[in-house]
């Protein structure tokens, strides 16, 4: 019983993604590009220049619905880490279409939407209210 309805459920999820290729998978970010008065700017790479640990976070997209971030190989400082675990600790994601929606698993409607696209190791959000452009690479 549990494997039909299991089976229900994967094949209910991949049929809503179908034009779409699935994330599911360990990430690292590798860009993240804004924009501030005209100017463009990556603050990824300006975080790597206060804390090059940050290199190391992996961001884990579940199959189960679940986007968490991995701090635990980063090397970061104990504190670091728990913060930045604790944040992403209830974060959900689903997809309609090419659009990632990242919200939290207490209010699932309500976050970020991204358009994505994925080609080869490497996956790009595009925030599609201003949140800039995400650049991840495949582990």
């Amino acid at each position: 019983m549990m494997k039909t309805i299991y089976l229900l459920f994967v094949i209910t999820f991949f049929s809503t993604a179908t034009d779409a290729q699935v994330p599911v998978g360990r990430w690292k970010r590798i860009s993240y590009m804004n924009e501030f008065q005209g100017e463009k700017f990556d603050s990824h790479k300006a975080l790597l220049t206060q804390r090059p640990c940050a290199a190391k976070i992996v961001y884990e997209i579940n199959a189960d619905g679940t986007y968490r971030l991995n701090a635990s190989g980063s090397g970061c400082d104990e504190q670091y880490k728990k913060i930045q675990e604790k944040l992403y600790a209830e974060s959900v994601w689903s997809i309609k279409g090419n659009t990632i929606s990242i919200g939290n698993k207490k209010a699932p409607g309500i976050g970020q939407k991204y358009k994505y696209t994925i080609s080869g190791n490497k996956m790009i959000w595009v925030g599609t209210e201003g949140q800039g452009t995400i650049t991840y690479q495949r582990l």
